[in-house]
């Protein structure tokens, strides 16, 4: 009897992307964006990628954490309970005065890298923000000639410098695991009602550990600016308080 192989899995695709493509000219000379943003595409999700450039800012309005799987890369806390993020507003804009992570305002743009390294501008062919030619709200990415519009060259900007920060923000993590900092955690919600939720799978920095560093290692962390992102995430933990009371006031109508 022959033994048939099983198709490879599909690899999964990037939160939010349903339908990512490399945008060419030859393909997309008519594509549009719509102008205004809409955040309804991140209303159920209850973390975001972070990037290490964005510690400081995304650290006065969320929990800094670290994915539980292998590459164990940084995020930001949303939500506490399933399928909702408490940063999004019913009319689809992010919460007023709150740091907007830069995946998120990246988004239906995507850097896709090519042969030899080069980040090459991609777009979520199913975002609700691509819009047919000739709407007056929306915005070309290419003009007749074929060459980037401002629009098109603003989000190749964002991407490239989103990819750069990627990579080190990848090495960051790589540091903190192969040196055994990095351990699971659970945080526990409980509202005044009696009602209870809990916040799994992800990781912290245990303090003991970082604490207990040898001087040669807390020297190559400070030399890279790692010792600051430790101090920062660390500090992060206080806006667990901040996303228990946001959860709080929306409770009532989220169990009527």
């Amino acid at each position: 009897m022959t033994k048939s192989t099983p198709p490879a899995a599909a690899p999964a695709l990037p939160l939010f992307y349903r339908s990512p493509a490399l945008l060419r000219f030859k393909d997309h000379s008519r594509l549009s964006v719509r102008r205004e943003p809409h955040f309804g595409f991140a209303a159920t999700t209850t973390s975001v990628p972070l990037v290490v450039s964005e510690f400081v800012a995304a650290g006065h309005d969320y929990p800094i954490v670290f994915a539980s799987d292998e590459a164990a890369m940084p995020l930001v806390v949303t939500g506490v309970t399933a399928e909702q993020n408490l940063f999004v507003e019913a009319d689809g804009q992010w919460r007023a005065g709150r740091y907007i992570p830069g995946y998120i305002r990246r988004y239906p743009f995507i850097g896709i890298t090519a042969e030899g390294g080069a980040t090459m501008l991609g777009i979520d062919l199913a975002s609700p923000r691509i819009a047919p030619a000739g709407d007056a709200g929306a915005e070309r990415l290419f003009d007749a000639k074929g060459a980037a519009t401002q629009t098109g060259q603003a989000a190749m900007a964002l991407c490239e410098a989103y990819a750069a920060d990627h990579a080190r923000t990848r090495a960051f993590a790589e540091a903190l695991q192969a040196n055994k900092l990095l351990v699971a955690r659970t945080a526990e919600v409980n509202y005044a009602d009696s009602g209870r939720a809990v916040v799994q799978g992800f990781q912290l920095v245990d303090e003991a550990a970082f604490r207990k560093l040898p001087d040669a290692v807390l020297v190559e962390f400070h030399a890279k600016g790692w010792l600051d992102l430790i101090v920062l995430h660390l500090a992060s933990q206080q806006r667990w308080r901040d996303l228990v009371e946001l959860s709080a006031k929306q409770r009532p109508a989220a169990t009527n």
